[in-house]
């Protein structure tokens, strides 16, 4: 039972004490980055979303690569030499990596399977607005990205919405697109073309997997995310304005879409009506004057993303896994001191 002691407290541990501690400091950034005094609710989007990943991101990254580490070197870990008194392979470590990988895939499934989003229709009515969507969308420069990647589903109370990591398409709500004219729809297309663009549902999955992986630290960063999540859709209705896009038509569209019966939209939808209002606000706001581009400042989020991760994960093989080892030995001398 004593090799089990490791793999299982050990991985409990990361889960529920070394996670809520990651994300303590998180707040403590996220709290300074969104009180900075200039920019506006907009301000540092891409960074406030890859400090609230990598709450949990990188110390997991960090663990899973160490225990890994330790299991390849083939030799054992100076925690099993104590507690074993062997100097044979250790397979602890593998097994803690396992049993945190199975904890954290139990954790993220809820999440997983809600990106999967609504499915595409292929009835005669459906595609009748298709048609009519890739018309709208051939007309108009600034959606031609979207040509070929628009779908339409009868799903009920599905308003509009982007869907898929790699290649992110559109998903039209057949009832919600009755509702508007042309020039409704096509700003309502602006904006999810920004989702798709942005590859935005790949980074709401890893929010949202940031958060169900922390399940004691998430109470801390929810409020944050939610801000975040409001900010990033205002932020998506600004860069359509930027590309064309009807402001007061935009502001009709959200309107529609945040009804009763089209509460539940993926993206456009706001059923928290202070969101709502932030979005029409700054669209009202827009109408009367057009906002001007950003110029981006220093390097992306995206490359700062690669460059933590990379270190998470190769810094285990370099200066040593001495955090691992002192969980290892904490927990077998726990478990040691309190069996009978």
């Amino acid at each position: 039972m004593s090799e089990a002691a490791f793999p299982l407290l050990g991985a409990a541990f990361v889960v529920l004490g070394v996670l809520p501690v990651c994300a303590l400091l998180a707040k403590g950034a996220l709290w300074a980055l969104e009180r900075e005094p200039c920019g506006g609710p907009l301000r540092r989007l891409d960074l406030r979303h890859l400090v609230l990943v990598s709450a949990s991101a990188l110390p997991l990254a960090w663990f899973l690569s160490a225990s890994l580490h330790q299991v390849e070197a083939g030799r054992s870990t100076i925690a099993c030499i104590l507690d074993h008194d062997v100097a044979a392979l250790c397979f602890e470590p593998g097994y803690f990596a396992a049993t945190l990988g199975v904890l954290l895939i139990a954790l993220s499934m809820k999440s997983v399977r809600a990106a999967w989003g609504a499915r595409a229709s292929g009835s005669e009515r459906a595609l009748t607005v298709r048609r009519r969507v890739e018309r709208i969308v051939g007309e108009r420069s600034s959606l031609r990205e979207l040509a070929g990647r628009v779908a339409v589903t009868e799903a009920p109370a599905f308003a509009l919405g982007t869907q898929g990591f790699l290649r992110p398409r559109v998903i039209v709500g057949l009832s919600y697109a009755d509702q508007l004219d042309d020039e409704t729809l096509a700003s309502a297309l602006g904006h999810e073309a920004e989702h798709a663009r942005t590859h935005d549902p790949l980074r709401y999955l890893a929010l949202s997997l940031a958060l169900a992986m922390n399940p004691l630290g998430r109470w801390l960063l929810e409020p944050h995310a939610r801000r975040w999540f409001a900010a990033r859709e205002a932020s998506c209705d600004r860069e359509a304005v930027l590309r064309g896009a009807e402001p007061l038509s935009l502001a009709n569209a959200i309107i529609r879409a945040a009804r009763p019966v089209s509460a539940e939209a993926v993206a456009l939808g706001a059923p928290d009506t202070s969101v709502l209002k932030l979005r029409v606000d700054l669209l009202l706001a827009f109408s009367e004057q057009r906002p001007e581009p950003r110029s981006p400042r220093g390097p992306s989020a995206v490359s700062i993303a690669v460059v933590l991760l990379s270190l998470a994960l190769i810094l285990p093989h370099r200066t040593g896994t001495d955090a691992l080892d002192a969980l290892h030995v904490g927990v077998e001398r726990a478990f040691t001191d309190g069996s009978p």
